[in-house]
């Protein structure tokens, strides 16, 4: 989902509570905070050779130590935070948005979002693992390609065989000749 999409959603939705859903049944705590929004610029070359660049924003979400019972991010103050945001530097709005997470039970990851369900009083954000992938077999467009692209079986090279006798010379260095 682009950044744009996701804010509009926001928008359309005042004061619906905000929650995320970081794996099936498991929510980040409720008195979360939004700590950053970072755009990420991308500019890698993948294992074909070939230069990859893109940006994506980066939404982190935190959990207080101690609970916050009082403390709620609903979408108007998510809103608000992109605002104050955007008013030091726009975040890209044609980007894709990802949200950073992590608890003591769950490693910090950068996850995508799967859907976004409306409960009616509620959006419920449902994000999903990201998976690695390989750009140039991405790229392949016939079965046949995709197997050459990345990783692709190695063919065997004939082993040489080498022997200390065959190594040997009449100038060698041998065990008590004092050459060392």
């Amino acid at each position: 989902m682009k950044t744009s999409e996701f804010t509009q959603i926001l928008e359309k939705s005042p004061g619906k509570a905000l929650f995320f859903e970081y794996q099936a049944g498991q929510y980040v705590r409720p008195d979360f905070h939004i700590t950053e929004i970072k755009n990420v610029n991308f500019d890698t070359v993948d294992c074909g050779g070939i230069r990859n660049q893109w940006s994506e924003v980066h939404v982190q979400l935190w959990e207080n130590e101690i609970p916050e019972p009082n403390h709620a991010v609903d979408t108007a103050k998510a809103l608000k935070i992109f605002e104050v945001v955007n008013r030091v530097r726009e975040t890209y709005p044609a980007s894709e948005i990802k949200f950073e997470y992590g608890n003591s039970k769950f490693p910090t990851a950068i996850l995508p979002i799967h859907q976004i369900k409306d409960t009616g009083n509620a959006l419920i954000v449902q994000l999903v693992p990201d998976q690695t992938t390989c750009k140039a077999k991405d790229r392949a467009t016939t079965p046949e390609e995709k197997a050459a692209a990345c990783c692709a079986p190695v063919t065997e090279e004939p082993k040489i065989r080498i022997s200390l006798a065959s190594l040997q010379t009449a100038n060698s260095c041998e065990p008590g000749s004092g050459c060392c």
